[in-house]
């Protein structure tokens, strides 16, 4: 496993476990689809009728396709859903890390999407994903007929001093310790709320994977002067990573055509269960506008 993201074959497959049962638990057709690109090969959940309009959705770090399809599935009744898995993260496409400082990511979805023969699609892209697709719309924002962010990295960073205390300090301690309590500690900054399997699939991506440890860079306005698309910005009121105030400030004032924001209130950067009715109404009324 020296080339692997992995430290061994087994933690490979007990997190290729989870996702199968993270795609199971999912209440709508899918269809698994692979794409060749020039970092590897990329697998895509696709659900609902190929011709509706397409929505491509990019997920957080190392959550994998079906997760970022839970919360709005409903959305598969008017529109064809594309989620991708993102290459080099603990997902079913090729364990290829990318480079986060040129247009490596940018080019990546544009090959993938062009794979599935989409010509113009709305983009959502969550948290990391968010990254990525900033990277994409410099790359090629022809394609992109609205832009989702929610919870974005890529916009605004959260307090340095915070983070060294409800992040990195409990992280460096489970790491040291492997106890459960810091582990624990460590997912009560982020998650809402969490359960086993959300336990058990973080300890195996902290004890399991080789740490990518490379922060994603914040997008320059110069960057996106030839970006105009519509774009909307989903935020929560208690996201330790990308506050929500810094992230719908710098929105209005580096994108064009920003239209509108919404906060899920009493959330953390993860939103649990209890919020996705509210995410797919929010995000039907602005895929409809």
């Amino acid at each position: 496993m020296s080339s692997s993201i992995y430290k061994s074959e087994n933690t490979r497959c007990q997190l290729l476990k989870l996702y199968d049962q993270k795609q199971q638990n999912l209440k709508i057709p899918i269809e698994d689809v692979y794409v060749d690109t020039f970092a590897g090969k990329t697998h895509v959940l696709a659900s609902g009728d190929s011709k509706n309009p397409p929505v491509v959705l990019l997920h957080a770090f190392n959550a994998g396709a079906p997760v970022s399809l839970e919360p709005i599935q409903g959305l598969q009744r008017n529109y064809r859903l594309y989620a991708l898995d993102t290459i080099g993260q603990a997902t079913k496409s090729a364990e290829t890390r990318l480079s986060l400082g040129n247009e490596d990511y940018g080019k990546w979805v544009s090959e993938v999407v062009s794979k599935l023969k989409v010509e113009e699609a709305t983009f959502i892209g969550v948290s990391y994903g968010a990254f990525i697709l900033l990277n994409y719309l410099k790359f090629s924002p022809e394609k992109i007929g609205k832009c989702i962010f929610l919870v974005p990295a890529g916009i605004a960073n959260g307090n340095t001093i915070t983070l060294l205390r409800k992040v990195t300090f409990p992280i460096i301690n489970f790491l040291i310790t492997k106890s459960e309590k810091s582990l624990r500690r460590f997912m009560d900054a982020f998650y809402t709320t969490y359960d086993n399997d959300d336990v058990s699939f973080l300890r195996h991506i902290l004890l399991g994977m080789k740490h990518d440890h490379r922060k994603p860079p914040l997008v320059k306005k110069s960057e996106l002067e030839h970006f105009s698309a519509p774009t909307y910005v989903m935020v929560v009121d208690d996201d330790v990573f990308f506050p929500a105030d810094k992230v719908v400030m710098r929105s209005k004032s580096i994108f064009k055509n920003f239209k509108e924001w919404y906060m899920l209130k009493g959330s953390k950067h993860i939103p649990d269960s209890r919020f996705y009715n509210e995410i797919e109404k929010v995000l039907t009324t602005w895929l409809q506008a």
